[in-house]
């Protein structure tokens, strides 16, 4: 009784062996050499830009020639165009002036943008070419190319803006506040 008991398991141990023995010996027989796998992937990356505040201008001290500086982090993943609009082409004040005074202060925007791949792109433009409709410089909001990167992309740049003014020598400036809107706009190049 006690062999009948141990013949079933010897069979099959016998039985899980010759069928790991026959599993071994398909995985080691070899691939026919003309078999081939091809496998294709594909996806797309939507182009993007974004452009977002750093540090805004400071406080501007118009009693004589100066400027200010500001910074923008820029992620665009293709190449893009920057423009730039200005409020009232000029630093304005509301109070009134009387003659031989002024309540507007023109300036000069500059901007400029590091390329992934090194260099830069720059511009400067006077705040009357930044009005809605201009198309004088590469800032200006109608200008056919705007600041270009060309076939550059910038992730993660920091973008460097100025404002700088001379004041005028003809005119005094009005007592009061200036202050002017300025809005800069980027878009990857269609």
């Amino acid at each position: 009784m006690l062999q009948a008991q141990l013949r079933p398991r010897v069979y099959h141990r016998a039985g899980v062996g010759t069928v790991l023995l026959l599993a071994w010996a398909a995985i080691a027989t070899p691939a026919s050499a003309d078999t081939t796998v091809l496998v294709t992937a594909q996806g797309t990356i939507q182009s993007s830009c974004g452009l977002t505040v750093q540090s805004a201008f400071g406080a501007a001290n118009l009693n004589a020639d100066g400027s200010v500086n500001a910074s923008a982090a820029v992620n665009c993943n293709a190449p893009y165009r920057i423009r730039a609009t200005s409020a009232n082409g000029a630093l304005k004040s509301a109070t009134s002036a009387p003659s031989q005074f002024s309540n507007s202060l023109a300036y000069n925007l500059s901007v400029t943008v590091p390329l992934d791949a090194g260099g830069q792109i720059s511009a400067t433009c006077g705040s009357a070419a930044l009005v809605s409709g201009a198309s004088s410089c590469a800032l200006s909001p109608a200008s056919a190319s705007g600041l270009s990167s060309g076939t550059g992309a910038s992730t993660s740049k920091t973008a460097a803006l100025a404002l700088q003014w001379t004041l005028p020598t003809a005119t005094r400036l009005v007592a009061g506040s200036y202050s002017d809107t300025i809005t800069i706009t980027i878009a990857a190049q269609q």
